[in-house]
């Protein structure tokens, strides 16, 4: 066996840390990250957990409106399609929930309104949702799919998908037999009964401005959004600062 000695000449760069330019090199990271750390330990995080439909969205608009910044056009846009969106899906849930109580017979008792010179009575209006948004038996020619207000403020959002969008589409065709069975003394009774199908309360204001909303002009307000449900599907994080104070949301 042989042994062999090696000289300082032969270990290169062994006490490099004590270059002066790596040192300073190494000084200005350790300050970046001790100023990081000190920023991150000022910081304000706030986990918003809870179940479905708990309010956990509504917080962050309310935050948003509160101290964030204003919604532009194409934000708007998006919440006026999940308006008329959920209004659709209410409708929905309604006229399933009063065919289940049997309360058709009752519906067809009511008079027609008087609309602009037609007629058409709450049970009328009923078949026509029914036929279209539920069991899907009526011919809706090709034409009647690309009806809309091509005015429309709103028009459509790629922000909420396809479903969202062509429920945005059918409530505009359909907002008149919408309009019509929401004032029948049967629908009140079916309103009533409301949390049987989980419908969301808020909703009623949706329905009794439902003129407003099929407007060609209609821009959402803070209130409509305040009002929607957009089912959340990924992790949501703003920021925001309160009296010198960074707050992070999640």
């Amino acid at each position: 066996m042989g042994c062999a000695v090696s000289t300082e000449d032969d270990i290169p760069n062994r006490r490099a840390s004590d270059d002066p330019a790596e040192m300073a090199k190494s000084s200005g990271i350790d300050r970046d990250l001790d100023r990081a750390k000190q920023e991150e330990e000022g910081k304000v995080k706030l986990l918003l957990l809870g179940a479905g439909e708990s309010g956990k969205s509504t917080i962050f608009k309310q935050m948003r409106i509160l101290y964030g910044t204003a919604r532009g056009d194409d934000e708007l846009r998006m919440y006026g399609v999940v308006i008329r969106h959920n209004v659709i899906v209410a409708v929905r849930k309604l006229c399933v929930h009063l065919r289940n109580l049997g309360l058709e017979e009752e519906l067809s008792k009511e008079k027609g309104i008087e609309n602009g010179g037609s007629k058409i009575t709450p049970k009328q209006a009923y078949d026509e949702l029914i036929a279209h948004l539920i069991d899907n038996t009526a011919s809706v020619s090709e034409e009647s799919l690309h009806n809309g207000d091509r005015n429309d403020w709103v028009g459509q959002s790629p922000r909420v998908g396809l479903a969202a969008n062509n429920d945005a589409k059918q409530f505009l065709q359909h907002v008149e037999a919408i309009r019509i069975l929401w004032q029948s003394n049967t629908m009140k009774e079916v309103w009533s009964k409301r949390a049987q199908v989980n419908v969301i309360d808020g909703h009623k204001e949706y329905f009794q401005d439902i003129n407003r909303i099929s407007a060609a002009t209609f821009k959402p307000t803070t209130q409509d959004i305040l009002l929607a449900r957009m089912r959340t599907t990924q992790v949501v994080m703003e920021r925001y600062r309160i009296d010198g104070i960074e707050f992070e949301m999640y």
